[in-house]
């Protein structure tokens, strides 16, 4: 029995390795460009998701998430961070109900917004899927 359970359990942290390795080792190894507008649903995750804007002159830049609720948006927890070409990091937020929002006056160049988050609770109360609103003004 001692042998069996050892088994299961070997399979079983197999099954979330693989998932985990999944995860991780699919994500692209440059940033996904995004543009004013909306984007394509994204899926949160703790592991940081990057996104690149390209900003030709002198701006408000406004970044929002918008969380995707199924029933509710509770124990959505979803942050942004956004560096500069440099990689310093020059505005950040967060909400535990999925809903961001940066706003950061921006010279011209590359940024890089980085989003992470979580999504607690079953799949009829919480969708993990989030869009990114992105507006110059």
């Amino acid at each position: 029995m001692k042998r069996y359970t050892t088994l299961i359990g070997a399979a079983m942290l197999g099954l979330f390795s693989a998932a985990t390795f999944a995860v991780t080792g699919s994500q692209p190894s440059e940033p996904m460009m995004l543009e004013a507008g909306v984007s394509d649903n994204q899926l949160i995750s703790q592991v940081p998701k990057r996104y690149s804007l390209q900003v030709q002159q002198a701006t408000t830049l406004q970044l929002s998430s918008e969380h995707l609720a199924s029933d509710s948006s509770e124990n959505v927890r979803i942050q942004g961070r956004l560096y500069d070409d440099a990689g310093n990091l020059i505005a950040q937020a967060t909400d535990p109900r999925g809903h961001f929002l940066i706003t950061e006056r921006v010279s011209p160049g590359t940024y890089i917004l980085e989003v992470s988050g979580d999504a607690m609770g079953s799949p009829n109360e919480v969708s993990n899927r989030y869009n990114l609103h992105v507006n110059f003004k």
